[in-house]
């Protein structure tokens, strides 16, 4: 596509955001780079943006904005809702997310990777896997990298892996995925969305666009996800903990099998596996499923997964002090994650959870937390209703606490020998954090300093 002489309104000035409006500058677009808020950015950054002669708006965003606009690119935090979108669409001005930028310019196919919980594993296990291999991959999108920045730079004969959130698919146009992994679909970003059918349709943007000889994994266990199989132009490939698959990949004794056309084939036992819990054997499965379709060899497929011991801030180990783990999973976002971790440890668990509240149904949660919790530390500004969540259903042992540092303390001081300390929060962070990745990081600084 030739963006010459095109005219962009790039909304959000976030990593995406500025990742897009420097893909477009290169590519011979004049940019306006604009957000509501006013954005300090450090001094190398401010270069950089000057140097692409992008201009940059903060603090502001009025429709004169649009006057000159040919398109809009808007960032994934950005609701589709607000008033300039909406008089963008008035003017018939065309607008899109990043994701579809990254599809426009990437010259190599993208394999992308959704679903409510285990993106960020699944697709950083998927890159690993075909560099195992020795394919040449890029990897960009929700997992922290501009994926359009990405897009522009891997060659024809290399990948882009994606990790792809609904708020991303929600604005495509022609975006299309040559493999696609949707694990799961459970209620979550329901305040953006509105309801679970607009949130299950922006995930299903993942495959809407493949042709007959792409793929898409499915994860079967899941009724929601299964019947999207009617929906898949390419191929389906399933996945299962519960029975065998014709395509696909499925769990049985204790070992992973890869299959096609109904030859199955075992790939790694779970002595191997070093990430805990039945919700990562969903992950390591979808990878198995959509690289052994890819054609990768069964024994690159199995190196890779044995030596994977998972991302940051995902059921991540920190330490063992005083006979008691540590592990923190400040990317457990939603009530969905929570559960998984909660029933990946069979160690008397130490809870530490709250955040911002996306007010979800608690009743599940709250259940499990009475019968796998023996401590329940409760922070943010969803501590009072999950209190309240919790003692509706007898849960007996319940803190408050105010800071993540005393939380930290006074984990540290009730729990006992053998015990496993959990930050799992259930929520986002923008209470007390920007991101997660700093609610992780100062829980694991707080465990390293006891």
């Amino acid at each position: 596509m030739d963006y010459s002489g095109s005219h962009v309104l790039v909304l959000g000035a976030g990593l995406s955001g500025i990742g897009v409006a420097h893909t477009l500058a290169k590519l011979g677009a004049t940019v306006t780079l604009n957000d509501y808020k006013k954005i300090d950015f450090d001094p190398i950054e401010s270069q950089r943006l000057a140097e692409s002669h992008i201009e940059v708006i903060t603090g502001q965003q009025d429709f004169v904005l649009l006057d000159t606009a040919t398109r809009v690119v808007v960032s994934p935090g950005i609701s589709l809702e607000i008033p300039i979108i909406q008089e963008a669409k008035k003017r018939n001005i065309p607008v899109v997310g990043e994701v579809e930028i990254a599809y426009e310019v990437s010259k190599a196919p993208i394999l992308g990777v959704t679903g409510t919980n285990g993106k960020t594993t699944t697709t950083s296990l998927l890159a690993e896997v075909l560099k195992e291999a020795k394919w040449d991959v890029y990897v960009g999108g929700n997992i922290g990298y501009s994926l359009s920045e990405q897009a522009l730079a891997v060659p024809e004969t290399g990948v882009l892996v994606a990790e792809l959130s609904s708020y991303q698919l929600e604005s495509i146009d022609k975006f299309r995925t040559k493999g696609a992994i949707l694990l799961n679909v459970t209620p979550d970003h329901l305040l953006r969305h509105k309801t679970m059918e607009r949130y299950q349709e922006a995930k299903e943007n993942i495959f809407r666009n493949q042709e007959l000889g792409d793929w898409t994994v499915l994860n079967f266990d899941s009724p929601i996800v299964a019947d999207m199989a009617k929906r898949v132009k390419g191929h389906v490939l399933g996945i299962s903990q519960e029975r065998p698959v014709t395509d696909g990949a499925y769990f049985e004794n204790n070992t992973c099998y890869a299959v096609m056309q109904g030859k199955a084939v075992p790939i790694i036992t779970t002595k191997d596996i070093h990430i805990p819990g039945s919700h990562n054997i969903e992950n390591i499965l979808s990878v198995i499923a959509l690289t052994y379709a890819l054609g990768v060899d069964v024994e690159d497929i199995h190196q890779a997964i044995a030596k994977f011991h998972g991302v940051a801030h995902r059921l991540e180990r920190i330490r063992t002090l005083h006979g008691v783990t540590y592990y923190n999973d400040s990317k457990a976002t939603n009530t969905d994650s929570t559960i998984k971790a909660l029933e990946s440890f069979t160690s008397p668990l130490v809870l530490i959870a709250g955040g911002k509240d996306k007010m979800t149904d608690l009743e599940e949660m709250m259940e499990l937390v009475k019968t796998n919790v023996k401590e329940l530390i409760l922070i943010g500004e969803a501590a009072q209703r999950f209190a309240e969540a919790a003692v509706k259903v007898g849960v007996p042992h319940i803190h408050r606490c105010e800071s993540m540092e005393e939380a930290v303390s006074l984990s540290a001081r009730i729990a006992e020998d053998g015990d496993v300390v959990l930050l799992s929060p259930a929520c986002a962070s923008f209470d007390w954090y920007a991101r997660f990745e700093d609610r992780g990081d100062h829980f694991r600084r707080l465990v390293e300093r006891l």
